[in-house]
C-alpha cells in the first residue's frame, strides 16, 4: 500500500471548505441557490468519502493478513529454533560416538600391532634358526607319537597365524567402516543444522520485514483516522452552513405565513368574521427513542477502545443494537442536513431541531436512506433502517445528540 495513496484521504477534507456565503436579507432565490451549491460540494464529497473507505478498509484488510502471516512466521521461527535444539544434541551424540569410534579403533590398531608383533617374532625365530619346512619338521619325528604331537604343533601354529591374520584384517575392517559411517553422520549432521540455521536466519529477515510493513500500514491507519477526524470537522461546518440557511428560510416562510395571517385576519375583521387562533405548537422535551424495536445499547457515550481502530477515543453517541431494516425514527421536529454517506458512520441522517441541536443516526444500511436533505420530519416519523454500514462490527444505530455541533451524552435527552 503506498503512502502517496492517503492523498486521497486528504482531499476529503478539502471538501467544503470554500462555503458560499450570504447575507442577511438574502431572498429565497439566493438561499436557494446556495444550497444547491452545498448540495453539490456534498455530493462530490459523498463520493470522496466512500473511496477514502474502501482505501481504510484496504489498508486494515492488508494489515490483518500481514499480522496473520507475520503469526506464522513466528511460528515457523519456532519450529525451526526446535529443529535446530534437535539437530544440536544429533550433532553432540553423533560427535561423541565419534570419538567413542576413534577410540575403539585406536584400540584395535594397538590389536593388530600387538599381533604383527608376534608374527614377526616367530619370523625372526625362523630366521634366526634358519628355515625350516613344515615337511622336515614332521619327517624328523622319532616316532609315530612324534609325528603326530608335530602335526598337531604345526596345525596349532598356522591356525593361529591364520587367526592372526583374519583378526587383523576384521578389527581393521570392522573400526575403519564404523569410523567412516560416523563420520559421515555427522558430516550430515552438521549439514542439516547449517541448513536448519541459514533458514531460521531468513525467517528473521522476513520477520523484521513483516515488521517494518505492520508499522507502515499501522502509521497509514492513524493518518487515515487522523483525516477521518478533519473529514468529520468539515462536514460539520458544511451542515452548519446549510443549517443556517435552512432557518433562513425557515424565517422567510415564517413573515410570509405572517403576512398571509395578516391579510386572512385583515380581510375576515373586514367581513366581520372572527379571529384566527394560532396553531400551537407543542415543546416535544425529551428526544423519542429513535429505535422502537429496541432498547438494546451496546456501547454507551464515553471513552472506548475503538473496535475498529484500536485506540482509545471518544464514542460520541449510543449504539442500539437492532436487527438489519429495523425501524428509526426522528427523535424530533426538525430539517434532514444530512442524508448521505459520512465517514465512519456509513449511511447517515443528521437532523437539525434549532437553536444549535442536531441529532445523528448511523450506520444506516444500504437502500436505508427515508428522507432527503432539506426534508422536513415530525417527532416518530420513519427516516431509516438499521444497517452495519462504515466502521461498524455488527447491525446497530449510532444515535448522537449535539448542541453546537459538540457531541454530548444522549442518555439524558432520552424517554
Amino acid at each position: 500500500m503506498k503512502r502517496v495513496s492517503l492523498a486521497l484521504l486528504a482531499a476529503v477534507t478539502a471538501v467544503g471548505i470554500s462555503i458560499p456565503t450570504i447575507g442577511h436579507a438574502a431572498s429565497m432565490d439566493e438561499i436557494n441557490k446556495k444550497l444547491e451549491q452545498i448540495q453539490q460540494q456534498e455530493q462530490q464529497a459523498t463520493q470522496k468519502r466512500k473511496e477514502a473507505d474502501k482505501l481504510k478498509s484496504s489498508i486494515s484488510q492488508q494489515k490483518g493478513q500481514e499480522i496473520i502471516s507475520m503469526n506464522q512466521l513466528l511460528k515457523e521461527i519456532d519450529q525451526q529454533g526446535a529443529k535446530l535444539n534437535e539437530l544440536t544434541k544429533q550433532v553432540n551424540t553423533v560427535t561423541l560416538k565419534l570419538k567413542d569410534t576413534s577410540q575403539q579403533l585406536d584400540d584395535a590398531e594397538k590389536r593388530v600391532a600387538e599381533r604383527d608383533k608376534q608374527l614377526k617374532s616367530r619370523v625372526q625365530a625362523m630366521y634366526m634358526n634358519g628355515t625350516v619346512s613344515y615337511l622336515d619338521v614332521l619327517l624328523s619325528a622319532t616316532s609315530f607319537s612324534d609325528f603326530l604331537d608335530r602335526f598337531n604343533m604345526l596345525k596349532m601354529i598356522a591356525g593361529n597365524d591364520k587367526n592372526l591374520l583374519e583378526a587383523n584384517k576384521k578389527d581393521r575392517d570392522v573400526v575403519a567402516t564404523k569410523k567412516k559411517e560416523v563420520e559421515t553422520q555427522l558430516q550430515e549432521a552438521r549439514k542439516l543444522y547449517a541448513q536448519a540455521e541459514e533458514l531460521k536466519q531468513q525467517l528473521l529477515v522476513k520477520e523484521k520485514q513483516k515488521e517494518v510493513a505492520i508499522a507502515s500500514l499501522t502509521s497509514q491507519e492513524h493518518e487515515a483516522e487522523n483525516v477521518s477526524e478533519e473529514q468529520e470537522k468539515s462536514l460539520v461546518a458544511l451542515a452548519k452552513q446549510k443549517a443556517d440557511l435552512y432557518a433562513q428560510k425557515q424565517e422567510i416562510v415564517r413573515k410570509q405565513n405572517e403576512e398571509k395571517k395578516r391579510q386572512q385576519e385583515l380581510a375576515n375583521k373586514n367581513k366581520g368574521g372572527g379571529v384566527v387562533q394560532p396553531v400551537n405548537i407543542s415543546d416535544s422535551g425529551r428526544f423519542a427513542w429513535p429505535v422502537p424495536s429496541s432498547h438494546s445499547i451496546s456501547s454507551t457515550f464515553g471513552y472506548r477502545i475503538d473496535p475498529i481502530a484500536n485506540v482509545n477515543k471518544l464514542h460520541k453517541g449510543i449504539d442500539i443494537a437492532a436487527p438489519n431494516g429495523s425501524t428509526i425514527v426522528a427523535a424530533d421536529d426538525g430539517i434532514v442536513l444530512i442524508s448521505a454517506w459520512v465517514r465512519g458512520y456509513g449511511n447517515t441522517v443528521v437532523i437539525d431541531h434549532g437553536n444549535g441541536v442536531w441529532t445523528w443516526y448511523g450506520h444506516i444500511r444500504d437502500g436505508g436512506l427515508k428522507v432527503s436533505e432539506g426534508q422536513s420530519v415530525s417527532r416518530g416519523q420513519k427516516i431509516a433502517e438499521v444497517g452495519s454500514t462504515g466502521d461498524s462490527t455488527g447491525n446497530h444505530c449510532h444515535f448522537e445528540v449535539r448542541i453546537n455541533e459538540n457531541p454530548v451524552n444522549p442518555m439524558p435527552y432520552l424517554k
